[in-house]
C-alpha cells in the first residue's frame, strides 16, 4: 500500500479489490489473537468478506498437538533436530522444512554473519567465525 502511495482512506475504499498479503488476512481473521481495542472496522469486514474468523483465544479451538510425534517425523528426514526446530516446524511447517533442507545441504549456516550468509563472501574475502559459535555448533551436533 505504501509502495503504491495509497492513503488509509484509499485502502479502506478499495479494500475489496486490493490483494492483501496472506499474513495480513490471517491477522484480520484472528489467527494470532485479537489486538487491544479490537480489529479495525470496516476494513476487517471488507478484506475478509465471508472468510472464517477466529473468536476468542486462537489456541482454544485447536486440537492437542503431539510435539513428540513431530520431532520423530523430523528426525527421520533431518539428522540434527532440536526442540527449537520442532517449535519452528509446528508454527511454520513449510518455511521450517525448507530451512532444514537448506541446513542439511549447506551445514549450520546460523554460525555465519548475516551478510556472509545472504550474499556469500566476496572473492578473496576472509572472514572469521567466532570460537563461541564453533563451540555452539559442536554442542548442537552432539545432542
Amino acid at each position: 500500500m505504501v509502495q503504491n502511495k495509497l492513503s488509509s482512506a484509499q485502502v479502506l475504499e478499495q479494500a475489496e479489490e486490493l490483494s492483501f498479503p496472506k499474513s495480513v488476512v490471517e491477522f484480520l481473521q484472528g489467527n494470532i489473537g485479537e489486538p487491544y481495542g479490537g480489529f479495525p472496522e470496516p476494513l476487517r469486514s471488507r478484506v475478509l468478506k465471508n472468510m472464517a474468523r477466529v473468536e476468542g483465544r486462537p489456541g482454544a479451538s485447536l486440537a492437542p498437538f503431539d510435539f513428540g510425534a513431530l520431532k520423530k517425523d523430523l528426525q527421520q528426514r533431518h539428522p540434527h533436530i532440536s526442540d527449537k526446530d520442532v517449535m519452528s516446524a509446528a508454527l511454520y511447517p513449510a518455511v521450517a522444512e525448507e530451512f532444514f533442507d537448506f541446513r542439511d545441504k549447506f551445514g549450520p549456516v546460523d554460525k555465519l554473519d548475516t551478510r556472509i550468509f545472504l550474499t556469500g563472501p566476496k572473492v578473496g574475502e576472509e572472514f572469521e567465525v567466532s570460537v563461541l559459535k564453533i563451540l555452539s555448533l559442536v554442542c548442537d551436533l552432539t545432542r
